[in-house]
């Protein structure tokens, strides 16, 4: 057993993400330091290192952390979506969409995954992100999602000209982009009143839903 791994025990471990994941919302990643974090639980700087290597490693952590907790919330819908015989596949999915996205309880765990993105994003990008993140994916969810687009293209409520592999991940990342650009902007967009920026993300997936629908011949 390594020196780093004697010291740790499961409260502590525990204190230390709660900590930090309160301190990246509310500081955001650029501004928190490890050295914060340790004095937020009560511990030094030293003992939170034998936690954690870097602030990287602790946000992955934490990553980590916030898809377990959301995950069977999530998957709760997804299967009350795939429940509901009285929707095709399309309307399967904006259910999804409208009960997660926009399901307020979420709101903490989904501004610490735009703090999260926003760090790891331009020259801030490790050369072992992809390694790192992808363990962390909910890939059961995700998985899900994706049954949802497929059950539309078999019914004929989703266009058939693009893969469904391929409008998956545009779902998502188009949702998650403009999502996470409002919950770290908040009030501060520009040209928009507060209840414009309240639109936003339901309009959009009324866009994204109507731009599913099987493609007419010309």
């Amino acid at each position: 057993m390594s020196q780093r791994m004697v010291y740790q025990t499961e409260e502590t471990r525990q204190k230390i993400l709660a900590a930090a994941q309160a301190m990246f919302i509310e500081k955001g990643f650029f501004d928190t330091q490890m050295k914060d974090v340790a004095a937020a639980v009560g511990i030094s700087r030293n003992s939170l290192y034998r936690y954690f290597h870097d602030k990287g490693d602790l946000g992955y952590a934490v990553l980590e952390l916030v898809y377990t907790r959301i995950e069977p919330g999530l998957d709760k819908i997804l299967r009350e979506a795939q429940a509901n015989t009285g929707m095709n596949g399309r309307e399967r999915l904006r259910l999804f969409l409208e009960k997660g996205l926009l399901n307020k309880g979420l709101r903490t765990d989904l501004t610490f995954m735009a703090e999260f993105d926003t760090y790891f994003s331009g020259n801030r990008i490790p050369a072992n992100f992809r390694s790192q993140a992808s363990r962390q994916l909910p890939v059961a969810t995700i998985s899900n999602i994706g049954a949802l687009i497929i059950a539309g293209v078999e019914d004929g409520s989703i266009r058939q000209d693009i893969a469904p592999e391929q409008l998956l991940p545009m779902v998502l990342y188009s949702t998650k982009a403009l999502q996470q650009h409002v919950l770290l902007r908040g009030q501060a967009l520009l040209d928009l009143s507060r209840r414009d920026t309240e639109r936003l993300l339901p309009n959009l997936i009324t866009v994204l839903i109507d731009g599913l629908k099987p493609v007419q011949p010309e």
